[in-house]
């Protein structure tokens, strides 16, 4: 009996399998069967629906007033136009959607979103965190919500709220509970809210948390664990990067608990990227929002129109951001009766399809646009071409080569079956999808807080067991008993999770891609198109071997010959090779950034479960041996020896999971080299290959140049007929034009045949035989006299031009010029050295001058307050001051600079203040501290 597969949700037939009552009441139930079926519902499930409802139709709204120029906006408008242009060709009255609600669902009591609430977007209030709290190991439900786990969680609003009645990370709880909050986006501006929130503190300024507060006094908690070395010195990008190249360095270290030297590191900090995938759609989704983000985030209009010049259409600033689809079916006029109705069927459907997609994505979209340039800003997804090609403006192409997108995607082909071709069936079912490089951010806050950020796939809405906090949710739901004793119990599920990605293969029915039996399919199928092609070489080189001893090299089409001598199809494969080892250089140095944080992870727990182990130890030393452990250990909670001994247990099973992330990680990266070294092994046979051909080109060269010569010597031996003939005809017909003329000279041309050929043969033949030695001799005799005509001719040439110089002159003319013209270069270069030199001198004695003048106001200054001291002391023996003030100290200097015209410092009276006005700069020194100012 075949296969069965059952109903479920969502379907229009009986069924029983209702995974979710609100998904079962809206999506499979008609109108008529709603108000049974709600009534028969337990309360909590009549409250699911109406909750479900309410939170539809205050989507709704928003698409309609506020949102209504977004993406979905815009769908939801052409969905309206499409289903009232359908009932219309139908003819039933337009579809009012608001006019009757569905039970549990009162327009009413739909809450209304505020704007803003504390001053956070409405965004916020739109995106879940989830929240897992543990007790004895264990995941536990929060007492003050209302799902279950793992659907619980808080909206990023609540966690940044400075409530403490609302804000679950700022309410206490017990000590054996421990709680992990996750962001699902790598947003540095939630980071810094949340963190402090959690110490009950505000948001320190970016002036605070920048580089230039290093060294600065720590105030706060906060700004201690949000160091510049811990948080801002870790970024790497800056304001002139590429949104893309946005990241974290990959970092892990222990954050002291206070500020005494000494203390443990019980907090931590971890950076990582890890891979993760994204549909070739979202991708390309992404990056257009990304690119209006930035757009909208210009300035001035100067920037807009830089930027317009740059693009080869113009676009307007303001644009509705709409994504890419099927235009809608053109009509001739405006009258719905020339539409036909499987069209407008068509239509709805599309517009249908179009509108789930952009709700899907909505909040992505709107997010994006709200935080990409925020400061801090948002650090969005990368590709792998853009984590390691950061400064590269656009990798679309690079992106759409991956191995990943290119066994993902459908293969273009030409179908002469429609409906009928297998490829075209299983071509519908594929979605094109590339890898993508994300980062966790993870903060160990205490011994019972973890705080991990990373982003999830573009249009979360959608289900996708592959996504990261789903597998996390998964494995909590599986964990033993005391499978999460400690935060760093925690911390290592999260890490090892973000790092198995793509190497776990116990993951089924998802949509991720498995890179590493991509990558294995493409480096085989490489290798056997290598081992074609160096089949078909060795074929033609077979055939062009039996062509040649077979000498029909005039008869030959030249086939192989050519196949030989095409290197392309080895050239693709090379590309294809290389492009794979590119490939999997940038993975591997993925990991191996990860197992680099996976070292100093190991090390901060084993730093930080010491004290444990030293103090298991210390009590130990009493007992038998340090593994034993006494049969209360684990139920006397109020034995010292037994809470010594459990921490120490729980201490060894956290180090025993750190290290065994270590172990996990040496095998995908040696996995990794098993893969590239496959790769390079396919790549050195191809050059190979590359390197036959080659040198088969050469011997196929060598064999043309043999047939060259061939056919040249033939055609030589042609020439040389040729030039036999004309030597030996050319003589004789001219002899027969000459004799041929009527002249007197020759007897009034009444010669007869006898005195004619006595006359022309002799000549003729003497014209021969010297043509014959000239051209084919080889001889001393014949380079003799070719040497001596050739003398004879430049010796005629050069003695005649030489006399011609001489008698007219101009032999000496050119050098009387030639003479001059040394002469005046000489010249020159005497001028201009007296020139510098006399410039050098005056500028040396200007030196001297000042100097002297300064030493003479030094002098004059001393001479004055000497003076001046003197008289001081006179007026104090009773004598008269008023005819023994002299001039002021310091208008000696000012006069004396005034005589020589030449700037000088001024010297102000009292405490020796020097105002140097050369130098422009104010020292306060006295006069015997003054150093000589030699120029400027």
């Amino acid at each position: 009996m075949p296969y069965q597969r059952p109903v479920t949700c969502l379907s229009n037939q009986p069924h029983d399998g209702r995974s979710n009552a609100a998904v079962h009441f809206n999506g499979c139930l008609s109108a008529a069967k709603r108000d049974v079926f709600f009534a028969n519902l337990p309360p909590e499930k009549q409250e699911m629906i109406t909750r479900a409802n309410e939170q539809t139709a205050e989507f709704r709204s928003r698409l309609e007033t506020t949102d209504r120029h977004s993406t979905a906006g815009t769908r939801l408008q052409e969905f309206k136009r499409a289903m009232g242009q359908w009932t219309s060709l139908n003819g039933r009255p337009n579809a009012q959607y608001t006019k009757s609600p569905r039970p549990g669902y009162s327009r009413s009591q739909t809450p209304k979103m505020p704007g803003f609430v504390s001053g956070r977007p409405v965004i916020d209030h739109q995106i879940k965190a989830p929240v897992v709290y543990f007790r004895d190991g264990l995941p536990q439900d929060a007492a003050d919500l209302d799902n279950h786990f793992p659907d619980q969680g808080f909206t990023v609003a609540d966690l940044i709220a400075d409530d403490p009645n609302l804000n679950p990370i700022m309410q206490p709880v017990d000590q054996d509970v421990i709680r992990y909050f996750h962001l699902p986006a790598n947003n540095m501006s939630w980071v810094e809210e949340i963190i402090a929130r959690y110490y009950g503190e505000q948001r320190p300024s970016p002036d605070r948390l920048s580089h230039d507060g290093e060294f600065r006094r720590v105030n706060s908690k906060t700004e201690a664990i949000l160091k510049p070395s811990y948080w801002y010195g870790q970024r790497h990008f800056d304001a002139s990067s590429q949104v893309h190249a946005r990241h974290m360095r990959p970092f892990c270290a222990g954050i002291p608990s206070s500020n005494t030297r000494g203390s443990i590191h019980q907090n931590m900090v971890l950076y990582m990227p890890y891979l993760h995938w994204e549909t070739d759609r979202g991708r390309v989704r992404s990056a257009e929002v990304a690119k209006e983000a930035s757009k909208q985030n210009l300035h001035s209009v100067a920037d807009v129109i830089e930027q317009a010049q740059n693009r080869l259409g113009r676009t307007d600033t303001h644009q509705t951001l709409t994504m890419p689809a099927a235009p809608p079916p053109e009509r001739s006029t405006n009258r719905l009766g020339n539409v036909d109705r499987r069209t407008a069927v068509g239509q709805v459907f599309r517009t249908a399809a179009a509108l789930m997609e952009a709700m899907d994505s909505h909040v992505d979209e709107q997010f994006t646009m709200r935080y990409l340039h925020e400061n801090p800003p948002l650090h969005p997804r990368r590709t792998l071409d853009q984590a390691y090609y950061g400064a590269l403006r656009s990798t679309g192409t690079r992106d759409r080569d991956q191995v990943v997108y290119r066994g993902t995607a459908p293969k273009p082909h030409k179908c002469l079956l429609p409906g009928k071709c297998q490829q075209c069936n299983e071509d519908v079912c594929k979605t094109a999808r590339l890898l993508m490089v994300d980062q966790l951010w993870m903060w160990v806050l205490d011994e019972q807080t973890v705080l991990a950020c990373f982003p999830r796939s573009w249009g979360g809405n959608r289900p996708d067991n592959s996504d990261i906090q789903k597998c996390l949710e998964r494995r909590f739901c599986h964990l033993d008993h005391g499978g999460v004793s400690s935060a760093y119990d925690l911390a290592s599920i999260i890490i090892d999770e973000v790092s198995r990605v793509f190497f776990d293969c116990t993951k089924i029915n998802t949509k991720q891609p498995n890179p590493v039996e991509l990558f294995n399919a493409a480096i085989n199928d490489l290798t056997y198109k290598q081992t074609a092609a160096f089949d078909q070489f060795l074929i033609y080189t077979n055939l062009a071997s039996r062509d040649y001893k077979r000498e029909r090299h005039t008869a030959s089409d030249g086939s192989s010959q050519n196949q030989l001598l095409n290197i392309n199809p080895e050239g693709e494969l090379l590309k294809e090779v290389k492009d794979i080892i590119d490939e999997l250089h940038i993975i591997r140095s993925i990991k191996e950034q990860q197992q680099t944080v996976l070292d100093c992870y190991v090390k901060h727990v084993r730093r930080s479960l010491a004290p444990a182990i030293r103090a298991h130890q210390t009590a130990a030393a009493h007992g038998s041996s340090p593994w034993y452990f006494p049969p209360d250990a684990f139920t006397d909670r109020t034995n010292p020896d037994s809470r010594v001994t459990a921490h120490f247990q729980n201490a060894q099973y956290t180090l025993t999971n750190a290290e065994m992330l270590l172990q996990d990680h040496s095998q995908r990266i040696s996995e990794l080299h098993t893969l590239d070294s496959n790769a390079r092994n396919t790549s050195t046979a191809l050059k190979d290959l590359l390197t036959l051909k080659q040198q088969q080109a050469g011997v196929i060269e060598a064999r043309e140049a043999v047939k060259q010569a061939n056919l040249t010597f033939n055609q030589s031996r042609s020439i040389m007929i040729f030039t036999i003939v004309t030597i030996i005809f050319l003589p004789l017909s001219f002899c027969a034009s000459v004799f041929g003329m009527n002249a007197a000279e020759f007897n009034d041309g009444h010669l007869t045949l006898s005195e004619l050929l006595r006359l022309m043969f002799p000549i003729s033949t003497g014209i021969i035989v010297v043509s014959f030695l000239l051209a084919f001799s080889r001889t001393l005799m014949t380079n003799s006299v070719v040497l001596l005509l050739r003398s004879v001719t430049s010796y005629a040439w050069n003695t005649t031009s030489t006399w011609l110089a001489v008698k007219t002159g101009m032999y000496v003319a050119g050098r009387e010029m030639r003479a001059r013209a040394n002469r005046l270069r000489e010249r020159e270069g005497t001028v201009t050295g007296a020139m510098r030199a006399e410039v050098l001198r005056r500028e040396k004695n200007l030196e001297k001058l000042k100097a002297a003048n300064h030493v003479k106001d030094l002098a004059i200054i001393r001479r004055q307050r000497t003076e001046r001291a003197a008289g001081n002391e006179s007026s104090d023996d009773g004598e008269g001051g008023d005819d023994r003030m002299g001039p002021a100290p310091w208008g000696g200097g000012a006069a004396s600079a005034a005589a020589t015209g030449h700037a000088r410092p001024f010297l102000r009276p009292g405490g020796g203040e020097m105002v140097d006005v050369e130098l422009g700069e104010r020292a306060r020194k006295s006069s015997s501290q003054m150093n000589l100012v030699q120029g400027r």
